[in-house]
């Protein structure tokens, strides 16, 4: 006799081993859903008088006492992939039959995410592969949230399928190679200045500065900011001695700000200075992304 074990997220796929079985006498477990028991063009069965027997669930108890008797087992193939659409199938479930789920936002969830992000930083750094394999969890967590919350926004809704398709787009057009042939080891400096091209193509930004998380830490934002401009051709004199050393405290100097929020005004001043002086220099004939060393300077102390 032969139990053949159907993927829950994806009962209609059947193992093509299994097809000759499943033209006689068909049993199914309770939970095989209504629609997957008319597919088969046998007499359909709930008693366990033999036959084939067709289940979603590995533990059912019918199931383990035909393994203990040594039916065969034909289950679907484990594909990459399954675990996160049975995720996603639960993260859905949760959302609609869960209290605590069903009331929360984008917003509500933003400390969870950034605590979720920190503790993952910390399992990499810790070099711990089962720690880190937790974080990682938690933070796909995030995302299937997120997504799912999406889900239900009206206008703009999205589900997490449309977060994946864009990813694999973007991933798609900026690496060139996955679709010109190449088989053999991509040189890194061709990869990156593939994807920065596309990037920029797809971006269209006004400033050298577009698309920086303003929220992040003060020090991570103005160590992002000053190595953007830096690439974009700004003078390295032109950075402001007050970006480049933090004082730990509160003085007279600082207005009783603490280091975090006076580095962060100081920095948020000096990227209003960079978006001026670009503006000033397109005004004046530069063009945008190619700005001189000598355009930055002479525009720098210029208003848009």
């Amino acid at each position: 006799m032969t139990v053949v074990l159907l993927d829950p997220t994806r009962p209609g796929q059947v193992p093509a081993e299994a097809v000759e079985f499943l033209s006689g006498v068909v049993e199914f477990t309770e939970e095989v859903p209504v629609s997957i028991r008319w597919m088969f063009a046998g007499t359909a069965r709930s008693d366990n008088s033999g036959g084939v027997l067709v289940s979603t669930d590995p533990h059912n108890g019918r199931v383990l006492a035909r393994i203990r008797r040594g039916d065969r087992v034909i289950a679907s193939p484990k594909l990459p992939g399954d675990d996160l659409i049975a995720a996603v199938v639960l993260m859905d479930r949760l959302r609609s039959i869960g209290g605590w789920e069903a009331q929360q936002t984008h917003a509500s969830l933003s400390g969870y995410l950034l605590e979720e992000t920190y503790e993952l930083l910390d399992a990499i750094h810790s070099g711990n592969l089962v720690d880190l394999k937790e974080e990682l969890g938690d933070l796909l967590l995030q995302v299937l949230f997120h997504s799912r919350i999406a889900q239900d926004a009206e206008p703009g809704g999205f589900d997490v399928d449309d977060v994946a398709a864009g990813l694999v787009a973007k991933l798609t057009h900026r690496t060139p190679h996955l679709t010109d042939g190449s088989t053999g080891p991509i040189d890194v400096a061709t990869q990156e200045r593939a994807w920065e091209e596309r990037k920029a193509a797809e971006k269209a930004r006004g400033s050298c500065l577009d698309g920086i998380a303003m929220a992040q830490p003060a020090l991570a934002l103005t160590q992002k900011i000053i190595a953007r401009a830096a690439k974009a051709g700004l003078p390295d004199e032109l950075v402001p001695d007050n970006l480049r050393t933090v004082h730990i405290g509160l003085d007279h100097s600082s207005g009783g700000e603490s280091a975090e929020d006076l580095l962060r005004r100081r920095v948020l001043e000096f990227a209003e200075r960079i978006r001026c002086a670009e503006v000033s220099a397109k005004d004046r004939g530069a063009v945008p992304g190619r700005i001189s060393a000598i355009e930055w300077i002479e525009n720098w102390g210029l208003r848009a």
